[in-house]
């Protein structure tokens, strides 16, 4: 309760005896100061307030109201105002600490920036079977009257089309009516950018049936698109939602993506156009470039896991963060409850999180397909929930998500290029989410971390992931996107995958946790169009495509984690062959006959494949102005206190190490002007630019690698070995890997094999695909009551 009073209500009638008792115990703990004479009357208004009801003297009194919150009585300097502008006070949030949504009470509404006008329409559907930058923000957006349509119809004849987007994942900034029925749309860019359009998603009311409208977007930025080779636009009408059960469907006709005429010598325009015939009279309908998956779905969804009492039991939700613009940004940890401590260390860890580009809600339709069966009661989720823990954070960018942005945050700037970022305040949600896998990587060995993503320019789904450059692990990342592909192939390409680490991708979240020891680190890529595979060859993709992967993803993580090595062994030779195949075609290409014959497994697979042909923006526009000083500052700070942490050289061992490396030093400066150098350069420049062999392989582990260079003596970044030294090291460290063992691979838990053959895996959840070129099948599986060891064949 709040004692907040007003000034002619001090005098009422004697107070009653529990009232008295409480004001006396307030005042006495320093809440309150003021009589503790109060009347019921009081008593019930205060509690109104306090739970955010209006007073009675509000309509009638609004200054004595006013009075009241403005009262020396009240102590509280942590008052809050409603997010609609009302005065309703109420405490301020802890720092650091944030509530979840209560179960039984509304959902946390949206907050938009406060420049963002919002209509207060709730938009739902159906699912069948310039300089500036973001300030602060509010519920439902900008505050004051919302702007009427610039188009007021003039009766029941007029058959204008109406526009709206000021809706949760809106994007339309503009129509033009060129024509009865043409019209020109132009897309809002990112807020606080001046690019980024791709995303659309808007209404349109007043439509008139059986005739043919155009409409084109003016204003696109990409040179590429999949509406050059047959995807459409998706539409939703209500009419035929509401007495049909229809909801999204692909629609349009005379579909081009062309280049714009207009030049005036900045960035060129891009436009897509297609014709349109809508099935009612007078409907609503809505246009968006792929199914729209808003903040507000995924809320709805979290709460029924919440509100099972099932799901809750190995389910649970905590609150990440909270965006800039203050919205909820959620962690689930899904894991069956352990029976031991020891149980509870064995288990591996694997992180999965999507939406850190809004605008590509293909991933949040993944992410639910996954979330669905991991939660679900099928033998092989309780067994996934069994041996891992799974940490997930299904939408990381909520206010883009929000505001209909297609790439960035309210930042202004693509999260997926900063997750090496030190701005805890201006990138709080990759900031949190790059420390709390860093802390989780303390504890426990992460398995595989996958961000899953849209892409706008290649069809079927994909993986990009890192190059291992680790011999003893060769090839064993292509693994898991290699059983992938044989679990779905009619949806999932191979072929389509690269595990090249280019320059430009260092801060992607793929490439971050990479270095940070995650060897399974993947990027999973979902067209926004269709497949090209199988018995879906041509198709449009659905959310039930989609949802479908999630599901395979699970599947693939039993395949991957099978204590019979078997196909393990068979996806391990079959990457053999095909790297054979590669290599064989590049030396084709450059007209050579090369026996690769016992040193083609050392050639450089960076140098075999091409770099991604990732988005438009792989390139980072660098830091926001504004944040620029910060950044400096927070680098020096950085500095001073790793200077301070520097310890001096004690002892006679560190003196001495010191003085070798500073002699080795000398040596090779002195080695490398002998007139040597220059015949060994020239015979390593006769290679091939693809072709390393085991030499080249080892010297640019050593480069690559900082405990290699500790190894060879502690040698200073910039020096380099004399020729006959550096072949003398490279022969020794090729003998030594030669010499090693072949990894094994063991973790303290084991998979529940069901022996029963009559009991199914997960009803309608799978198809039967074909397994010619992979043997080996899974059975079900089944609860067991001990832990013995389970064989998990990824790194130790």
């Amino acid at each position: 309760m709040f004692p907040a009073l007003e000034t002619e209500l001090k005098q009422q009638t004697l107070p009653e005896a529990y009232e008295d008792f409480m004001y006396h115990h307030l005042q006495y703990y320093g809440y309150f100061k003021g009589p503790t004479c109060l009347s019921s009357t009081v008593h019930r208004q205060i509690e109104a307030v306090s739970r955010g009801i209006s007073c009675p003297s509000r309509p009638e009194n609004g200054n004595s109201y006013s009075l009241m919150l403005s009262s020396p009585l009240l102590k509280s300097r942590q008052l809050l105002h409603d997010d609609l502008g009302e005065v309703n006070p109420r405490l301020r949030e802890p720092r650091d600490l944030f509530a979840f949504f209560s179960t039984s009470g509304p959902l946390q509404a949206p907050r938009w920036p406060i420049e963002c006008e919002v209509i207060k329409e709730n938009i739902h559907h159906i699912v069948p079977t310039e300089d500036s930058y973001f300030t602060s923000s509010r519920v439902g957006g900008k505050p004051g009257i919302i702007k009427e349509l610039a188009v007021t119809l003039q009766g029941p004849e007029d058959d204008t089309l109406l526009f709206e987007s000021r809706f949760e994942s809106g994007n339309l900034q503009k129509a033009t009516r060129v024509n009865t029925y043409e019209y020109e749309l132009t897309l809002r860019t990112d807020l606080y950018t001046n690019k980024h359009t791709q995303w659309f998603y808007f209404r349109i009311q007043n439509t008139r049936k059986d005739v043919t409208y155009r409409f084109t977007i003016v204003n696109l930025l990409k040179p590429k698109s999949l509406y050059t080779i047959g995807m459409k636009p998706l539409m939703y009408s209500q009419l035929d939602a509401s007495t049909h059960s229809i909801g999204w469907r692909r629609e349009g006709n005379e579909i081009r993506y062309y280049r714009s005429n207009t030049d005036d010598g900045q960035q060129p325009f891009y436009c897509l156009t297609w014709t349109i015939q809508f099935p009612h009279d007078q409907d609503t309908c809505f246009f968006a470039h792929f199914y729209p998956y808003t903040y507000t779905d995924l809320q709805c969804f979290l709460l029924s896991v919440a509100n099972s009492p099932v799901q809750s039991q190995f389910c649970k939700l905590r609150t990440l963060c909270r965006s800039l613009a203050g919205n909820i940004v959620y962690l689930l940890t899904i894991t069956n409850p352990a029976r031991t401590p020891q149980e509870a260390a064995a288990k591996k860890a694997v992180v999965l999180t999507a939406r850190v580009h809004p605008g590509e809600s293909n991933g949040s339709w993944i992410m639910k397909g996954f979330l669905d069966f991991i939660l679900s009661n099928s033998p092989d989720a309780q067994l996934l929930r069994d041996i891992f823990i799974f940490k997930v954070v299904p939408m990381l960018n909520p206010d883009g998500v929000i505001v209909g942005n297609y790439r960035c945050s309210l930042a202004g700037r693509d999260l997926n290029r900063h997750y090496k970022t030190i701005l805890k305040e201006s990138f709080p949600c990759i900031w949190h989410t790059r420390n709390m896998i860093k802390r989780l990587l303390e504890e426990r060995e992460v398995l595989l971390y996958c961000d899953f993503h849209g892409h706008s320019r290649k069809s079927n789904i994909f993986l990009y992931g890192c190059n291992n450059n680790d011999h003893k692990f060769w090839l064993h990342e292509r693994v898991f996107p290699l059983m992938l592909s044989k679990n779905a192939p009619d949806k999932f390409s191979f072929h389509s995958c690269n595990f090249k680490v280019q320059k430009c991708k260092e801060g992607t979240g793929r490439v971050v946790m990479w270095r940070m020891g995650i060897l399974n680190s993947y990027t999973m890529e979902s067209t926004f169009g269709g497949s090209t595979l199988g018995n879906r060859r041509d198709t449009h993709f659905t959310p039930e495509d989609l949802t479908s992967l999630g599901y395979h993803v699970c599947d693939t993580l039993l395949d991957f984690c099978d204590p019979d090595r078997t196909k393990f062994m068979q996806c391990l030779a079959e990457l053999k062959e095909l790297l054979q195949q590669e290599i064989h075609k590049k030396f084709k290409e450059l007209g050579q006959d090369m026996d690769l014959e016992g040193s083609w497994s050392d050639i450089s697979l960076t140098d075999i494949e091409s770099s991604t042909s990732g988005s438009d923006s792989s390139f980072s526009d660098g830091l926001p102005v504004h944040l620029l000083n910060t950044t400096d500052e927070l680098n020096q700070k950085k500095k001073m206190y790793k200077k301070k942490k520097r310890k001096p050289l004690q002892s006679r061992k560190q003196r001495n190490k010191q003085h070798q490396k500073s002699n080795l030093m000398q040596e090779s400066k002195l080695t490398e002007d002998a007139p040597e150098g220059a015949g060994f350069a020239s015979t390593l420049q006769k290679q091939p630019a693809f072709f390393k062999n085991s030499e080249n392989t080892s010297s640019s582990m050593m480069k690559n690698e900082k405990p290699r260079l500790n190894e060879l003596n502690g040698r200073d970044k910039g020096t380099s070995l004399g020729p006959s030294k550096m072949t003398t090291l490279i022969l020794t460290k090729n003998k030594e890997r030669m010499q090693r063992e072949k990894p094994g691979f063991t973790v303290s838990c084991s998979p529940k094999r069901n022996t029963n053959p009559s009991q199914e895996r997960a009803p309608d959840t799978k198809p039967n695909w074909s397994r010619n070129r992979y043997p080996a099948t899974k059975g079900g599986r089944t609860t067991a009551v001990v832990y013995p060891s389970l064989h998990i064949y990824t790194y130790p």
